[in-house]
């Protein structure tokens, strides 16, 4: 999937004025990406759709209001998902956010040896995620599993574009480290190094 583009300056003024034509247009521009944010963290395909729809609805209600201030587009908006997550979250009483094991394999993998290596591999690594720090998991998963560039990263996270850098360096090392002690000592020992 390419970065997200950025609505126009027009198509952002037509949607302030509740432009059906340009409303549409940013619904389909960003409902794939938000549903996919909002997917994986209730994991539940259900209250995906839900909050999804809430995103859009909270949009069209707030979008003769808004104002760039330096904030993307796509940002704001997925504030907007983040909070009603939280919201959702607070609601049911639950403490985190995690990374849901139940996500579909996807993968192009048609011999059953292909699917077994392929979660095994998975498995190691949601393990080794669930180990990060709060703010490393949601940085990997922001960049890595919903694809946002950093200045949206930034802007959802509220910090500077240097700090996502630094903080994604530091969750990539130490993902690299818990992903190399989880390796058998047989692959580490014997050159196990696969290219």
């Amino acid at each position: 999937m390419g970065a997200l583009k950025t609505p126009d300056e027009a198509l952002l003024r037509r949607a302030r004025a509740l432009d059906p034509g340009a409303l549409a247009e940013i619904y389909e521009r960003y409902l794939d990406g938000i549903y996919r944010y909002v997917y994986a963290r209730v994991g539940h395909q259900a209250d995906a759709e839900d909050l999804t729809e809430q995103v859009f609805l909270k949009m069209v209600d707030a979008i003769p209001g808004y104002r760039s201030r330096g904030i993307p587009f796509a940002s704001w908006l997925y504030r907007i998902a983040h909070n009603l997550v939280v919201d959702r979250y607070r609601r049911a009483a639950r403490q985190t956010l995690e990374l849901h094991e139940a996500v579909e394999d996807r993968g192009p993998y048609a011999d059953p040896h292909g699917r077994v290596e392929f979660s095994e591999q998975r498995r190691r690594l949601i393990e080794a995620v669930q180990q990060l720090t709060p703010d490393q998991q949601q940085v990997i998963r922001l960049r890595f599993i919903d694809n946002l560039e950093v200045g949206q990263v930034a802007g959802l996270l509220r910090r500077r574009p240097g700090a996502i850098h630094a903080l994604q360096h530091r969750a990539l090392n130490s993902l690299l480290r818990l992903l190399r002690a989880q390796q058998p000592a047989e692959e580490r020992v014997g050159g196990g190094r696969r290219g």
